[in-house]
């Protein structure tokens, strides 16, 4: 289990890069379905079950999308792979470190206790995701960083538009 999950830490340091993981089926297979359970478990802090598991397809689903879309417009696509395996499951054990800080900040949020201990940790969470992302999408598609972060920012954009759209925050 620790060398599944090793290359994803090392991505999530900016120690390792999408191109340096194998482009294998079963590892990309892997990090969608823990891509896409971890985005239930976090979805699952505001909506039931049902609508949380299908969140987490949702957003794993767009991902897939919208990533490889952007490759192909591109010409990029022997790319895929790597990078969605890379996005996957950088993003899902981001998400499963999320989740705890999450479901605490939500139950202080229900009993109208603030924590911006949490607030702030999950802000800080959600900012190196976004370092991460934009980390891998520099390196897919072979441009400066800061358009890694402009498409990393456009992605987030769009999914919390779309997930917003189709489950509505009801706390």
């Amino acid at each position: 289990m620790r060398a599944l999950i090793h290359p994803f830490v090392q991505i999530i340091l900016l120690r390792m890069n999408p191109q340096d993981l194998p482009a294998s089926g079963t590892l990309l297979a892997l990090a969608l379905i823990a891509h896409a359970a971890a985005g239930a478990a976090l979805a699952s802090v505001n909506l039931r079950f049902d609508h949380a598991l299908t969140a987490g397809v949702v957003e794993t689903a767009l991902m897939c999308g919208l990533t490889a879309g952007l490759l192909m417009l591109r010409t990029l696509s022997e790319r895929i792979i790597q990078t969605l395996t890379a996005l996957a499951g950088a993003g899902a054990l981001v998400g499963f470190v999320a989740f705890p800080v999450a479901k605490v900040l939500h139950n202080a949020y229900l009993a109208r206790e603030p924590d911006p201990v949490f607030a702030v940790l999950l802000l800080v969470l959600l900012g190196w995701s976004l370092v991460v992302s934009a980390h891998i999408f520099r390196h897919a598609v072979s441009v400066p960083y800061y358009v890694g972060v402009l498409i990393a920012a456009a992605f987030y954009w769009i999914s919390v538009r779309v997930l917003g759209g189709l489950f509505p925050f009801t706390a």
